[in-house]
């Protein structure tokens, strides 16, 4: 364990850094998020990480272009790749200015022992046992149908996702960002826009894979593999099959929905001066980034019956929280 350490993990798929923050829950370490290349760098200016966790294809600046950025202010710091594209071996990662690379989906152990050669041993320690992170060992009940969602393989996405309470939390995220990510990869396509087309593709590849939907998976790899190449005529074939197969799962996977409507009129109503301590909180966590914190006073929130306008603010706040988006957390909190 090591919690005075902090590693910046930089990935545009939230479903990735929401994975690698869920395998690190066990060490204790503060999981600093960003999405972009430029985000990387900005948040390198304010604070001195232990190590930069580095997704190679992104839109806009990508990973060995922010590399290269990182090595021109700190040539020391470690900094790993995380690809799916492990065939061009650890030479060429290292030639850009990597420390190494780390291969999706990304197994807790490597990852662990990765991050662990790299800190101060004076910050390590080992778990007692009240440190223990909680798991659960089944699907629960209600969410059994799961396991009959056709195109969805549970085994491979619980182990993907690094966990049952992780495949459950992953297939939520992968469910409220499909109409999204759906429309922005038709947009790219449409427009010729072959490189975010392809960027895209291969994060949807990647979050197929999370949740265990591993032809879709295939479907997208081949389609990133065109992309990369610029065979116009496969990509015309076979997107099509890729959008429609993913907006299947819209319906697939709906009652998920129906599990995040919980009846609370049996709640304690909150008072006043409680949900104000609570948006004072969260507006001192926030702006820290600190997704535990935000997490805890979140979930506490739901023990409550909160007036509407409260219960929408608190909604939204767990979409944006489970998307990484601290600006838009920081905006809608200082409303």
């Amino acid at each position: 364990m090591a919690p005075d350490a902090d590693v910046l993990v930089v990935d545009d798929n939230p479903m990735n850094l929401n994975v690698i923050r869920g395998l690190l829950k066990a060490t204790k370490i503060f999981v600093t998020t960003a999405s972009s290349g430029e985000e990387c760098l900005e948040k390198m200016k304010t604070t001195r990480f232990n190590i930069v966790l580095l997704d190679h294809m992104m839109p806009g600046m990508d990973g060995i272009e922010t590399v290269g950025h990182i090595r021109e202010n700190d040539p020391d710091i470690p900094v790993y790749a995380l690809t799916a594209n492990v065939t061009v071996g650890e030479e060429f990662y290292k030639s850009k200015g990597f420390t190494g690379y780390l291969s999706k989906p990304i197994d807790s152990r490597v990852l662990e022992k990765t991050i662990m050669k790299h800190l101060p041993k004076e910050i390590m320690f080992e778990p007692e046992k009240t440190d223990a992170v909680e798991q659960i060992d089944s699907i629960p009940p209600e969410l059994e149908w799961i396991n009959d969602v056709e195109g969805i393989d549970t085994d491979e996405g619980i182990k993907n996702s690094g966990g049952i309470s992780q495949f459950i939390f992953s297939l939520k995220l992968f469910l409220e960002t499909i109409e999204g990510n759906a429309r922005v990869i038709k947009d790219a396509y449409e427009s010729g826009d072959i490189r975010l087309y392809t960027i895209k593709v291969h994060a949807l590849k990647s979050s197929f894979r999370i949740i265990g939907a591993l032809e879709m998976s295939k479907l997208a790899q081949s389609l990133e593999d065109a992309g990369n190449k610029e065979d116009m005529e496969y990509i015309d074939r076979y997107t099509d099959e890729l959008l429609s197969g993913y907006l299947e799962f819209e319906d697939k996977l709906s009652r998920l929905n129906d599990s995040e409507k919980e009846d609370d009129s049996d709640k304690e109503a909150i008072s006043e001066d409680e949900i104000k301590d609570a948006y004072e909180a969260l507006k001192d966590v926030i702006p820290q980034m600190d997704y535990d914190s935000v997490e805890l006073i979140l979930n506490q929130l739901k023990e409550y019956k909160l007036p509407k306008e409260d219960k929408e603010i608190i909604t939204k706040l767990n979409k944006l929280l489970k998307a990484f988006d601290w600006d838009g957390m920081e905006s809608l909190i200082n409303k």
